[in-house]
């Protein structure tokens, strides 16, 4: 049972981080533009230049694949003194099968390499002119809501910016509602399990500690995903913030125009989550031979998204700093 567990949410682990990596890597590509601009005029070739970034997301994910490898034997040592709660266990091993290891992380190398490769020969393949210049900022486009005037009318400015900017960023926009409906199906995987092991008889101790980790680290995910893509977020619209400032918006108000856009992908995210979590609960219950989605608790659907929106709430805690310390000055300098 618990190896059908781990079989069915690695997968989903994976596909989230695969996302992170993605956004992180286009962002740091958008940031080079210029640098790239100047190689490219050098007479540097595109595979040379993507090669470049290519070596650096390699030996990122190196360091953070070594580092994974201590935290995740550490992990199972608390995993088997969880199991000894339950079962009659031997002596733990001190070797360490390195086949799943291995594996996971070739498919994480395999998927940062190849997000990198994409974004980079994407911009690599522009001309140099084209690269040199500002990235221009996205044209605000009407939405849905802006056809029923009833709702729309009753907005305020504030709310019908808020409403424009959720889908002007629209890679942005989808990425965090992927991520955040994958996290709150790990989340609602995880609390399914504890619902069937301390409601219903079912399972024992060690799949609750399994299914405890599993609502711990799917909420940390959540944490870096909104982290990641918000202060990709804040760090493309210097000049937006710098310019609320300039016209006297105080700082709850310059930190609500981008928050307010984070709480409504988050929500949206959710939503979509829901169904995502009875499929994967399904998945789990089926693998595992016992349990059902029907039988879950109708509250554990309520505490999942309370435990998503505390972990974004956290970062958005975190990142206050970083908008209402936005340079004016250095925001508003026009780029030659």
């Amino acid at each position: 049972k618990v190896e059908a567990i781990g079989y069915v949410l690695v997968v989903v682990f994976l596909l989230v981080t695969a996302l992170v990596v993605l956004s992180t890597m286009t962002r740091l590509l958008d940031e080079e533009r210029s640098q790239i601009a100047c190689l490219k005029t050098l007479g540097y070739s595109s595979t040379g230049i993507i090669s470049k970034y290519l070596l650096f997301a390699l030996i990122a994910t190196g360091i953070g694949g070594v580092g994974a490898y201590f935290v995740g034997i550490g992990l199972a040592y608390f995993l088997y003194v969880v199991f000894n709660y339950s079962f009659r266990m031997p002596p733990m091993s001190s070797h360490v099968v390195l086949l799943f290891y291995v594996l996971t992380f070739i498919l994480i190398v395999v998927a940062t390499l190849a997000a990198t490769a994409i974004s980079g020969y994407k911009m690599t393949e522009d001309r140099p002119a084209n690269l040199l210049r500002p990235k221009p900022p996205k044209a605000g486009k009407k939405v849905i809501l802006e056809r029923i005037p009833v709702l729309w009318n009753r907005l305020s400015f504030k709310y019908k910016s808020t409403m424009r900017n959720v889908l002007r960023y629209k890679s942005r926009f989808f990425m965090t509602v992927i991520a955040v409906a994958f996290s709150t199906a790990l989340v609602m995987a995880g609390l399914g399990l504890v619902d069937m092991c301390l409601f219903h008889d079912f399972g024992s101790g060690a799949i609750l500690g399994i299914a405890s980790v599993i609502v711990v680290f799917a909420g940390l995910l959540t944490a870096v995903v909104i982290y990641t893509l918000t202060n990709i977020n804040i760090s493309e619209r210097n000049r937006e913030i710098a310019t609320l400032m300039v016209l006297g918006y105080h700082n709850g108000e310059v930190t609500g125009y981008i928050y307010r856009e984070v709480l409504i992908n988050s929500f949206i995210g959710i939503l979509v989550g829901y169904p995502l979590s009875a499929l994967l609960l399904w998945v789990v219950f089926k693998t595992m031979g016992l349990g059902s989605v029907g039988e879950v608790s109708w509250f554990m659907w309520l505490i999942a998204p309370v435990i998503v929106m505390l972990f974004t709430g956290f970062v958005m805690l975190i990142l206050i700093r970083k908008i209402i310390k936005v340079d004016m000055n250095e925001s508003l300098k026009a780029i030659e």
